[in-house]
């Protein structure tokens, strides 16, 4: 029976990292080649799934009466556009169209892509009350 030359992943060493509150040391992964280094440098990476303009439906619910609005819109395109895109789909809606993804407010600024839309993802419609 013949046996594969199969090359296993390398282990890092670990190292124990103390705390300075008195709590037991954290074992800690590092990379020996950066044990006597003195400098050290990364190199940010872009997404490319973020510049690539994809196409994808996104549904807005109202908050007042309850009904969903699907959009087609591009990871490209703001919060800006979406707001047109269902204000010319629902023209009822009057005043400022405030809108929440994973319940945080969003600003028209935005792109989608920078706020990380998914295909199928839901903004929800609210209002803000005014006071003093």
């Amino acid at each position: 029976m013949a046996t594969a030359n199969v090359q296993r992943p390398m282990a890092l060493p670990v190292r124990l990292w103390h705390c300075l509150s008195g709590d037991p040391p954290i074992p800690v992964l590092y990379d020996p080649t950066f044990l006597n280094a003195t400098h050290a440098s990364l190199l940010a990476v872009k997404d490319p799934e973020l510049t690539r303009a994809s196409h994808f439906t996104v549904t807005v619910l109202n908050g007042s009466d309850g009904k969903k609005v699907p959009l087609v819109l591009k990871s490209t395109d703001t919060i800006g556009k979406l707001q047109k895109s269902f204000l010319q789909k629902q023209p009822d809606l009057t005043g400022s169209l405030n809108l929440a993804y994973n319940g945080k407010p969003v600003q028209g600024h935005q792109s989608l892509g920078e706020l990380g839309v998914k295909d199928g993802a839901t903004f929800i419609t609210f209002q803000r009350c005014h006071g003093g």
